[in-house]
């Protein structure tokens, strides 16, 4: 507890698809950041605008490398757009490199092959963040695809190696419904805990009684 008492910064991993899907959340983001003691750094996602713009560049022969600095660029321009809304200092360049110095810093991503969860585990060494919150659809991390299983059982808590289990450590195209096994890897080495969840309200809640996947 007094890791979380004596730190200052959060840093949160915002799935654009989550973002996008409802405007209240990117009000209810706001009420939570102006209303807590924290800073904070959000690693934003490239959503629907990155998935279009890469299948329009998978049609015209753009290579992997192209592909994926598309998505990049998808993610700074959603980074752009929060920062404008939460009225943040927008950042460009390396997550290992970030400092917390204002309230809030939003960025998007960073290299090829990267994922926002990777730059927000680099982010969250950065900045001594005990934490990395993972805000997507899912409500958790579950033991199968909820969206190919209906039996699928969503998890309260986890350790990492449980995590690895579940991804064979690897991570896969389309694998929505779990935190990045590379970031897993970064947040392990470094003691950060990972919240896999779908409300913003487990950002006050941590690390008592969240309502999503405690991965610690």
């Amino acid at each position: 507890m007094s890791t979380l008492d004596n730190s200052r910064n959060f840093v949160i991993s915002l799935g654009g698809s989550f973002l996008f899907s409802d405007y209240n959340h990117l009000i209810d983001l706001k009420k939570i950041i102006s209303h807590s003691r924290r800073k904070f750094a959000i690693v934003v996602g490239g959503g629907k605008l990155a998935r279009d713009y890469i299948e329009f560049g998978k049609e015209i022969g753009i290579n992997d490398t192209g592909l994926h600095r598309i998505g990049i660029r998808a993610t700074e321009i959603n980074a752009y757009i929060i920062s404008i809304f939460l009225k943040a200092k927008l950042y460009v360049g390396d997550p290992r490199k970030i400092t917390i110095d204002s309230k809030v810093l939003t960025t998007g991503g960073y290299k090829p092959g990267w994922t926002t969860d990777v730059g927000a585990a680099y982010a969250a060494v950065a900045a001594k963040s005990p934490v990395v919150f993972n805000i997507s659809k899912e409500k958790g991390v579950y033991d199968k695809d909820p969206s190919k299983f209906k039996d699928a059982k969503m998890l309260d808590k986890m350790d990492f190696k449980d995590l690895y289990k579940l991804t064979g450590g690897k991570r896969m195209p389309g694998m929505n419904y779990i935190f990045d096994p590379e970031a897993a890897r970064i947040c392990e080495r470094n003691k950060i805990n990972v919240v896999v969840t779908n409300d913003l309200n487990d950002i006050i809640r941590y690390p008592n009684k969240i309502r999503g996947t405690l991965i610690s």
